[in-house]
């Protein structure tokens, strides 16, 4: 059947319009697919996964630049060391690294005459001579400043003698002035002195310190007090002038030795800082061979370190040492005045500056490092 002019024009505008709204869907179908897409890869990106894989990538860049810096810095140090070599600057006998803790060192004292020890200063009741020795000497610590501390292998033979409050009061001063006559050297702007308290303390691990903090003596803990009154408050003269510190009870405070000795105070306070260790313990240190040097030499010797004891009915006060692998001490005054004598050896140590310098060779019994300006 033949259709008319007016259905045919029906016809062909209905199949263009149907087209044209065709053609739209197209377009929008596609924009809806585009924005879907992007949001999926960005909730996709930000899963777990791809965020840990993130998390990675970034922490490889990080450790790649870290790795890059300490090259940086080791290339940079190494620049510095060659320059110095080049410029004549850097002398390996000034470089600390390579020298270790218990290497024997070719040390030298100046000739001195025997040390005069008056019984005014001692307390001992006689006169002490304490004539110079010939020892050997091994390195016992190495400062950050590049100086190099030296004690003695062994301490001298000759046997020290304290007795009583002056004996307390000069002890330590007495120490060191007699190490510091015999055993220093001049040209090397050396001065010797005794070893003390504060030299063993301080190469305490933290095993030691807790096993000193936890000594009790008679009734009182390490650091703990005790009041003492009337008849049992005699002190000697220097009591209560210094800390109760190893630092404070290692001081000279003197400048020269006193004739002082004791008062009654009418009452004192005692603060326990005594401590005694039996067959002390190498693990009470990281460095063994320190603790070797230290309680391996088979003899008594003092340290130029004060010290008080709490009892319940009375105070001591005496002078620290080392015993047979003992860290000790020897009473000398008693706070119900009574006196107390004591003796031992006695221990140099020497400083060498950062400016000695020191052999890279040798370091042991038989071939010591050599040391010079």
């Amino acid at each position: 059947m033949k259709k008319t002019l007016k259905q045919t024009l029906l016809y062909k505008n209905s199949k263009s319009d149907f087209q044209g709204i065709t053609l739209i869907s197209l377009v929008i179908t596609i924009v809806i697919l585009l924005i879907i897409t992007s949001v999926s890869i960005n909730v996709i990106i930000d899963t777990e996964l791809f965020s840990t894989s993130k998390k990675t990538l970034n922490d490889a860049k990080q450790g790649i630049t870290n790795t890059q810096n300490q090259t940086n810095e080791l290339i940079s140090e190494w620049d510095t060391i060659e320059s110095g070599i080049k410029g004549g600057t850097y002398d390996p006998e000034l470089d600390r690294t390579n020298i270790q803790v218990g290497d024997y060192i070719a040390y030298t004292p100046d000739t001195a005459s025997a040390y005069s020890l008056a019984s005014t200063e001692s307390g001992y009741s006689s006169a002490q001579s304490i004539p110079q020795e010939t020892l050997q000497w091994r390195v016992m610590n190495i400062n950050e400043d590049g100086s190099v501390e030296l004690i003695s292998t062994t301490p001298i033979s000759t046997t020290v003698y304290f007795n009583g409050a002056l004996g307390y009061n000069n002890g330590v001063l007495v120490l060191n002035d007699i190490c510091a006559d015999l055993y220093s050297n001049s040209s090397l702007g050396v001065t010797a002195r005794s070893i003390d308290l504060v030299d063993i303390e301080s190469k305490m691990n933290a095993t030691g310190i807790a096993a000193r903090d936890a000594y009790t003596n008679g009734n009182k803990q390490y650091g703990q007090t005790q009041t003492y009154a009337d008849s049992y408050s005699y002190a000697p003269d220097i009591f209560g002038k210094t800390g109760t510190t190893a630092e404070e009870e290692s001081k000279d405070y003197y400048t020269s030795p006193t004739t002082a000795t004791y008062e009654k105070k009418g009452s004192i306070e005692v603060t326990q800082t005594y401590y005694y260790f039996s067959e002390t313990p190498s693990t009470y240190f990281d460095d063994t061979t320190f603790h070797e040097l230290i309680f391996g030499t088979g003899s008594y010797y003092w340290l130029a370190s004060r010290f008080c004891a709490c009892y319940s009915a009375n105070a001591r006060f005496g002078l620290r040492g080392v015993g047979i692998a003992h860290l000790s001490g020897g009473d000398l005054f008693y706070s119900y005045y009574d006196e107390g004598n004591n003796s031992s050896r006695v221990r140099p140590v020497v400083s060498l500056g950062s400016n000695i310098r020191i052999s890279t060779e040798g370091g042991t019994a038989e071939s010591p490092r050599t040391i010079s300006l």
